[in-house]
Parts: C-alpha cells; sequence; structure tokens
C-alpha cells in the first residue's frame, strides 16, 4: 500500500488530546469534550506521540481513530530515510491497543500492544520474525499534521488483500473481483502458523455487492457468518455470531486485518 498522504480536504487538525473515549461499533456518539461539532471531523483527529524502543529506538508515531479501528504511521528516526511505516489496529475489549507494523508486501514486521492515557504511551513492541519483545515508551506531541481519510470507494475496493506474520507465521488471502450488475466474487484463505499449517478457507462465491462491506454466511452452517469491511488500502474481516466453531482447521481463522497489495 502507498504511503498515506497528508492531505484530508486541505483541512489541518492538532496532533492533541490523545486519549479519546472509544466508541463500540454500533455507537457513534462520544462523551469525549470537544470544540468540534462533527463527529466524522472528531474521529479524524491526529493522535501523536514521540519516544523509544528499548530505550534507545527514537520512533514517531502518528493515528487517527475511527470507532475501534487505528490507522496511521510508525517513523524510525534513526532510518537513513526516515520512511514512514504504514500503523493498522484495533482497540480491543479491554482498551487494549493492538496495533500492526505492516510492510508493504503485507508482512507485519512488528505487533505494539498497550494502553495510552492522556499524555503517556507505555507499551510493548514485538517482532514476529524474532520472537523479541522490547519496551515501548511514548508521550504525547503536539504536532500539526493533516488527517487522510479511511473511508474508500467501491470501485476501489477491488484486489488483492494480504497478511503474514513472517514466513512461518500466520498468513492470510483475500481476493475480491467486480462483475457486472453490482455483482462480485470472493474469497479467503487463512493458515496458521508452522510447523501444522490449518486451513481456514472460504471457497470463490458471488456476492451482491452495492457498498464497501458485507455480510456473508458460511452456506450449510447454521451461524457461521462474518462481515468484511474494506477500507482505504486495507480491509478488516470479523464474526458476527461468534466463532465459526468446527468449521475450520484448529486454531486457523479468516479473521484480521489485510492489507491491500495490489
Amino acid at each position: 500500500m502507498k504511503h498515506w498522504i497528508y492531505i484530508f480536504s486541505l483541512t489541518i487538525i492538532s496532533c492533541n488530546n490523545p486519549q479519546q473515549k472509544i466508541n463500540s461499533p454500533d455507537t457513534t456518539a462520544s462523551d469525549t469534550p470537544t470544540t468540534l461539532t462533527d463527529n466524522k471531523m472528531d474521529n479524524y483527529r491526529e493522535i501523536c506521540w514521540n519516544g523509544t524502543i528499548n530505550e534507545k529506538i527514537p520512533v514517531f508515531i502518528h493515528y487517527q481513530l475511527d470507532s475501534n479501528f487505528i490507522v496511521g504511521e510508525i517513523t524510525y528516526l534513526n532510518t537513513k530515510d526516515k520512511l514512514p511505516i504504514t500503523l493498522l489496529g484495533t482497540i480491543e475489549d479491554d482498551t487494549t491497543y493492538r496495533i500492526l507494523e505492516f510492510e508493504k508486501s503485507g508482512n507485519i514486521s512488528g505487533i505494539i500492544t498497550g494502553r495510552p492515557t492522556d499524555k503517556i504511551f507505555r507499551g510493548n513492541w514485538f517482532s514476529p520474525k524474532t520472537r523479541k519483545e522490547l519496551v515501548l515508551n511514548l508521550v504525547s506531541k503536539d504536532t500539526v499534521i493533516a488527517s487522510n481519510t479511511m473511508d474508500t470507494k467501491l470501485q476501489d475496493i477491488f484486489g488483492h488483500y494480504h497478511y503474514q506474520y513472517s514466513e512461518a507465521g500466520y498468513q492470510g488471502d483475500l481476493e475480491i473481483t467486480k462483475l457486472q450488475d453490482s455483482k462480485a466474487v470472493f474469497g479467503i484463505t487463512s493458515v496458521t502458523g508452522e510447523p501444522a499449517r490449518n486451513v481456514a478457507q472460504i471457497d470463490d462465491d458471488t456476492i451482491k455487492l452495492n457498498s464497501t462491506h458485507f455480510v456473508y454466511k458460511v452456506p450449510d452452517t447454521d451461524s457461521c457468518e462474518f462481515e468484511v469491511k474494506f477500507y482505504k488500502g486495507f480491509s478488516f474481516v470479523k464474526y458476527t455470531k461468534g466463532y465459526c466453531d468446527g468449521q475450520f482447521g484448529m486454531n486457523a481463522t479468516i479473521e484480521g486485518i489485510f492489507l491491500k497489495t495490489e
């Protein structure tokens, strides 16, 4: 995915007030005091942090919140080119942030977890490849950045989406192709990590598609159902009626964040 471009309707929004009340997917109102009257604009406020990984690797992180989604970038300040790397994540039921560091290929090079407060973000950075976990210490930073919408258009969602937690870890692919008469064909395949590559698979199927999300019930099952939502450059698959027991291989799942790679 191309790096996020710092342009959103030519609107500049300050990176401040880093801790917001997170809405559940079913709500839109916020209890957080704000001078913004447009909830949509408030959701797109950029939140910025400066700090270190392992007390010696300097990083700058910024992201925006939309419901329980986190979308942003991390920049390693000790690198020559200081190129930003895409961050995509979710806020879990216990309010823990789980943020994935995506390379352009869809490989997840790092996992950030923690609970930010008003001014401090303490947590951990974990490498799926080396299995090393390092301490993350961040402080809020007032910086002006242009917010970038994560919304996408229906005509832009088609293509290939991928994630992998290193070559040996969990991996998944989602493909969606446009058909005529507001229809599309999609399929999902995910596997668990080595040595046992157990599979979760949704065979290619044709669906009616009029928006950037759809709900799909697996044929010949009672309650194996999931929603696929598309955003600018990524998609999110989530079960709607709990885990599909007995439908897939042991520990295999179709749920997750997939980066658009083609």
